[in-house]
């Protein structure tokens, strides 16, 4: 009996420390998936106050510094404006999303809306990021009309260029970060899977 007891006692000691070690493997998990959700979050927030400068640089440097006149030359700002307006609303729209996923009580809806909001992202950096960039393109272009009766032809030369050079440059650091949260994303929901595991286990 003494042996019987001994016996269950080993068992017992040793499945409460692979409780522990299971339960140490999930806060972990849990630790890690936060911490990813807090670099995304601030991504987010990152991308609104950089397009929340540009935007208002924007108004400001058409009001003040050089209003333009001509109906297609406003059409053209407006372009530009609704373009990085769209984009702000859109993360504003992404940090929510994001936000609600920790809010949920099960693994399983958490990762089930992890999923949508990476398929949500995955369209915005898209056809509606290209949409947003050739909406700025076009509206800058159509400035340029204007511009010319104000500067030299090698003036608007360099200007059109340069146009080109900083909207590329901005959308190949843009697509570096849109990969590094998709990257993120993912990790997310992989953590979030081994979460589901280890619970049906």
């Amino acid at each position: 009996m003494d042996n019987e007891f001994k016996n269950l006692q080993q068992k017992w000691q040793k499945q409460k420390k692979e409780l522990d070690k299971k339960e140490a493997s999930l806060a972990q998990i849990v630790s890690t998936i936060e911490n990813k959700r807090k670099k995304g979050l601030s991504f987010h927030y990152g991308n609104i106050f950089i397009l929340l400068v540009t935007l208002i640089g924007l108004f400001l440097f058409f009001y003040f510094v050089a209003p333009v006149q001509e109906l297609l030359s406003r059409i053209g700002v407006g372009l530009m404006m609704i373009g990085i307006l769209l984009r702000i609303i859109i993360e504003i729209v992404s940090s929510i999303k994001s936000k609600k996923i920790n809010r949920l009580d099960t693994v399983l809806q958490a990762t089930e809306m992890t999923i949508n909001f990476h398929r949500f992202r995955k369209k915005i950096h898209g056809l509606i990021t290209h949409v947003i960039f050739a909406l700025y393109l076009i509206g800058f272009y159509m400035i340029s009309p204007e511009f010319s009766g104000y500067f030299s032809v090698w003036q608007m030369i360099l200007m059109d260029v340069s146009c080109v050079v900083v909207l590329a440059f901005v959308y190949f650091q843009m697509r570096k970060g849109n990969k590094k949260e998709m990257d993120i994303l993912l990790e997310v929901i992989a953590l979030k899977k081994e979460i589901k595991e280890e619970e049906s286990m």
